[in-house]
């Protein structure tokens, strides 16, 4: 199979030899540096043995070497395309918080340590698999979802269910990193634990700031819910309307709705 594939290639190719089937050529490399005519060369010889003679050691030691080499670059490769597959599977680059905003420089490994394994960003709402692989809630649960229930690490068996909280200490130290604050008019460095709040001054930025999401499902517009579910987020709403009526209006919730409703008209 080397030999065809030699015969393929090289055919045509830089060095000066026509290759035959049934007869035996004289090899012309066009330099002695060439990867290609030695890669040749070596196949030639071997097509050239006898089936039973045994190839010499320092042969056997290049071709082990060289399959090594091509499984060590086939699985580095295959790597890095699951890597990119996940990352566009958890699609979080503008909810969770880059490593690069931190404030401080830390060693490449302390920032893989609070790094999410899946999107590579700082842990937000960090889950622990039973392997003892971190990853942020919403990336592992979207992970387990789209590509089976295994953890993208190393492949154990990891179901939903098996999700638990680190340990405090672990999660301690993540929320008392130190973070820049994203916003451009904003220069201050605040922690982890604190980030959300020192956030949320910043409403009337036009910039877009990065918020970290408490995991689980997505949050869906109020209209976009059934019923039921619109009920059960408004239920706060509801009493504050119902406590407000009862006492201003007389317990009149329907001319407080209106009102509310043609005050949002006007607002636009």
């Amino acid at each position: 199979n080397c030999w065809r594939l030699m015969y393929r290639k090289l055919s045509h190719g830089p060095c000066d030899v026509t290759f035959s089937r049934h007869a035996t050529m004289e090899w012309h490399p066009h330099t002695p540096a060439c990867d290609i005519c030695q890669a040749a060369r070596l196949g030639l010889k071997r097509k050239s043995r006898q089936p039973n003679q045994p190839l010499s050691k320092k042969l056997k030691m290049v071709a082990d070497q060289g399959r090594r080499a091509c499984q060590c670059q086939r699985r580095a490769q295959a790597r890095v395309r699951n890597k990119e597959v996940l990352k566009k599977i958890a699609n979080c680059s503008k909810i969770h918080l880059s490593p690069k905003l931190l404030a401080v420089d830390y060693p490449v490994n302390f920032v893989k340590s609070f790094s999410c394994q899946i999107c590579e960003h700082l842990l937000a709402d960090p889950v622990e698999t039973s392997c003892q692989h971190v990853f942020c809630r919403i990336c592992i649960l979207r992970c387990l979802k789209i590509m089976g229930s295994h953890c993208p690490s190393c492949k154990y068996p990891c179901f939903p269910t098996d999700l638990e909280s680190p340990v405090k200490s672990f999660l301690s130290v993540l929320n008392s990193l130190m973070v820049k604050c994203p916003a451009q008019d904003c220069s201050e460095e605040v922690s982890l634990e604190k980030y959300n709040h020192h956030v949320s001054s910043h409403k009337e930025s036009k910039e877009t700031l990065v918020h970290i999401n408490k995991g689980g499902r997505p949050r869906q517009h109020l209209l976009s819910l059934t019923r039921r579910a619109q009920k059960h987020r408004l239920r706060e709403l509801k009493l504050q309307v119902k406590a407000f009526a009862d006492k201003e209006e007389g317990g009149d919730v329907k001319s407080v709705c209106l009102t509310l409703f043609l005050l949002a008209l006007r607002a636009g």
